[in-house]
């Protein structure tokens, strides 16, 4: 896969008896979801599928690099994104949207990208420690830094993730369904999460609004090899 003048190869990874399997992998004594089938992996990649549709050339870059039963694999490119700390969803959003409408030393504008993406990090009291970020978009070199809100400018990018998607509300219990049953899937697949206390939600539609939604779980994973 060629990015940003370099190439990567991925090598391919999972057996066939691998990619059967996936699609029924376990959680506990139940299905991690009750569509967990073959019918319920084609429901996941449509769903990647419409998501995809949702981007433009201002969301964050990547590119397929190969599609498994139940998830892709994503080499992502650069890209710088503003990111902010938040504990409540209204309070992180007010936080972005401040230095995307000019809250910055060149009170510069930037576009609303899809998704919005938050990290999650296990914390040592069982909950987690949160951040959400916006992709400032495409050809941003040099950010202005933020003069108001707790917002910070970040790179980011330039790593390989696995991707699930689901539809609905993306409560606690569900995105932790879903990093259960990823995990295991790569991990079926011979890749590790490169960082197990950590991953990633992509919510796409209204940045404010509680409806149901196209969403995708991310992990980081190392390289084969790596």
């Amino acid at each position: 896969v060629a990015m940003a003048g370099a190439t990567v190869s991925i090598p391919a990874v999972g057996g066939a008896a691998a990619r059967v399997s996936l699609c029924g992998v376990r959680i506990g004594r139940r299905r991690a979801s009750p569509s967990i089938g073959r019918s319920g992996c084609d429901a996941r990649r449509r769903v990647v599928a419409a998501a995809s549709d949702k981007t433009d050339e201002n969301s964050p870059p990547y590119q397929v690099a190969q599609r498994k039963d139940l998830y892709e694999l994503r080499i992502y490119g650069a890209y710088y994104v503003t990111r902010a700390p938040y504990s409540n969803r209204e309070q992180g959003l007010a936080s972005l949207m401040g230095y995307i409408e000019g809250g910055n030393e060149e009170e510069k504008t930037f576009p609303a990208t899809q998704p919005l993406i938050m990290r999650y990090v296990d914390a040592p009291d069982g909950g987690f420690e949160k951040t959400m970020e916006l992709s400032l978009g495409k050809d941003v070199t040099d950010p202005p830094a933020p003069t108001t809100g707790e917002a910070r400018v970040a790179a980011a990018g330039g790593e390989l993730l696995a991707v699930v998607g689901f539809e609905g509300v993306a409560t606690p219990e569900l995105a932790g369904k879903y990093r259960e049953l990823l995990t295991k899937a790569v991990e079926a697949d011979g890749l590790k999460a490169a960082d197990p206390s950590e991953f990633r939600l992509a919510t796409y539609g209204q940045l404010y609004s509680l409806k149901p939604r196209l969403n995708e779980l991310m992990l980081k994973v190392k390289l084969p090899g790596a």
